[in-house]
């Protein structure tokens, strides 16, 4: 209950009185941004990853073909979709070695919290879509529902791209070795038409470049990766933009 308390106390008391949907623009970004700091506290990794998925998406979403959707909706999509993930527990989170059968169900359900969640914060129908639906795959079986990707919206297709993308490149991932860039698009590339989107699969491809590599932190060594974030504000000078944030004075 300590996770939701934490997500939960970021409403503003307006939000239980029937206010609207937050909308992909100011309120949007400070209830992401809200509730990233809650992620970050209760396991720094997931918010780590998390912002490198936004980042990535916000690459995607530089290509006129790809057609997200506004950018603070994209964001929000990013840094929200493994928000599932603050009420598991870190043992869980941190384990280093495969999950017994009843961990691999608990690791499960967190697309489906964090979209609960979501709902009841009252996030955008697309916000909540990505992070209930990332971890299907484009020809079905993934999870929760099995679905073939083609019923997925566009921003949740775009997330299950961008986020197994960046787990296959970022360091400190104990269970699996980091793979470069280059070979992370290969199997991108190669997961094209089953695991992935091969529209999507494709903007990925083609909207990443070498200045990546340095905005996404991917040269530190496993487990120093640090997000350049500071009193809720983002160093990174793409999510402020998106964000509509003033930039960091540092």
């Amino acid at each position: 209950m300590d996770g939701i308390a934490a997500a939960t106390s970021t409403l503003p008391a307006s939000a239980a009185l029937g206010e609207p949907a937050l909308a992909a623009g100011a309120d949007l970004s400070r209830q992401s941004l809200r509730l990233l700091a809650a992620l970050r506290t209760h396991h720094p990794a997931s918010a780590d990853h998390s912002i490198r998925v936004a980042t990535v998406l916000l690459a995607m979403a530089s290509t006129p073909a790809a057609q997200l959707g506004e950018p603070a909706l994209v964001v929000a999509a990013g840094l929200m979709h493994d928000l599932g993930k603050l009420f598991l527990p870190v043992s869980l989170l941190d384990a280093a070695r495969g999950l017994t059968a009843e961990e691999t169900v608990a690791m499960r359900a967190h697309p489906g919290t964090g979209a609960e969640t979501l709902t009841a914060l009252r996030f955008p129908d697309a916000v909540v879509a990505a992070a209930r639906d990332h971890h299907e795959r484009w020809l079905g079986g993934g999870y929760p529902s099995g679905c073939r990707g083609i019923t997925l919206s566009p921003l949740s297709r775009a997330v299950c791209v961008a986020d197994a993308f960046v787990a296959m490149i970022e360091p400190g991932r104990s269970y699996r070795p980091r793979l470069t860039v280059a070979q992370a698009l290969t199997e991108v590339e190669a997961c094209s038409g089953t695991q992935f989107d091969p529209g999507f699969a494709a903007v990925l491809v083609q909207g990443l470049g070498p200045a990546f590599q340095q905005e996404l932190g991917l040269d530190a060594a496993p487990g120093r990766w640090q997000p350049r974030e500071r009193a809720g504000l983002l160093l990174s000078h793409r999510l402020e933009h998106a964000l509509g944030l003033p930039p960091c004075p540092w």
